[in-house]
Formats: C-alpha cells, structure tokens, sequence
C-alpha cells in the first residue's frame, strides 16, 4: 500500500511540474512595470520599491473563481508570514471585493482590478495566478492551483537567489 501511494506521488508531482513547466512558456517575465496601488484599505503599495527590500509574491484571483476559493484561505494564512499582495480580477466594484473579504474573513492586502486593466498590463492569462517578484523583476510565475508550502519554496528560492 505505501508502495502505491509513494509511485502515486512521485507521478503526480512528475505530471504537475511538467505542466507547470509548460504553461510557463507564455507567462510573464522580466521587469515589473513601475507600479504603485492602493489597496482596498487605502494603503498605498510600491510593489518595485518593496520588491528591493524583500521579494514579494503577487496573487491574481477573482471572486468567481472555483480554484481561488479552494487556495485563498492558504494565500490568507501566508500572508501573515510573507509578502503578499493580491490584484482581485473582475470580482466587481471595491465594495463588492470589501463585502467578499469581510465575508470570508481575509485579512491580506487587497488592490481591486475591475476590468482586469492590470492583469492584462501583466500578461496574467488565467486565475490563480502568482508571481513572485525579486530587485525590480519578475523571479517566478505560476498559475493554477498550489499550496502555501509550494508558495513559500518560491518565495524562499526568490530570497536566496
């Protein structure tokens, strides 16, 4: 039995990491477009500026999304141990993304992007998605569903890199 669980866990991190490596291809890279936001509690973020000091992980979500309610509560627990600033995609108006947190009792900082303007700027094709970003620069991407722990290997990686 612990033989079959251990062949099943080797093959599904193999299958994982391969589309991880694949979807890759066409995610963004490179330097961070100069950017300031103002989170939803009117906290103003310099995402380049903070990004020298320490990387930061970056999480593209939308209230509409079946994964990002399957990972956000993980994301909102890192939070408090990491950097994390999360860009909500076409979740509606501030007060609706406001109501969605307070509902869900989530506690990281929050920029709104209604009309997905800054998701685009990035080149953010699907949600979930994170970027962790290190000196100004775009260190890692991925998309799709993760866990904290593969979360913060990225940003650990990104610190000691």
């Amino acid at each position: 039995m612990i033989k079959k669980l251990l062949i099943f866990f080797v093959v599904a991190l193999t299958v994982i990491t391969v589309m991880d490596v694949w979807r890759a291809q066409d995610l963004p890279a490179g330097k961070v477009p100069a950017t300031t936001w103002q989170t939803l509690k009117y906290e103003h973020v310099d995402l380049l500026e903070q990004s020298y000091a320490e990387p930061v992980i970056v999480y593209f979500w939308g209230s509409w999304c079946p994964v990002c309610h399957v990972i956000t509560p993980g994301v909102d627990w890192l939070a408090g141990y990491v950097p994390i600033v999360s860009v909500a995609m076409t979740s509606g108006t501030d007060a609706q993304v406001r109501r969605y947190l307070v509902d869900n009792d989530y506690q990281f900082k929050v920029v709104n992007d209604p009309e997905a303007r800054i998701s685009n700027q990035w080149g953010v094709p699907v949600t979930p998605a994170f970027a962790v970003i290190k000196n100004g620069e775009v260190h890692s991407f991925t998309a799709g569903a993760t866990t904290p722990l593969g979360l913060y290997a990225r940003w650990l990686w990104a610190s000691f890199t």
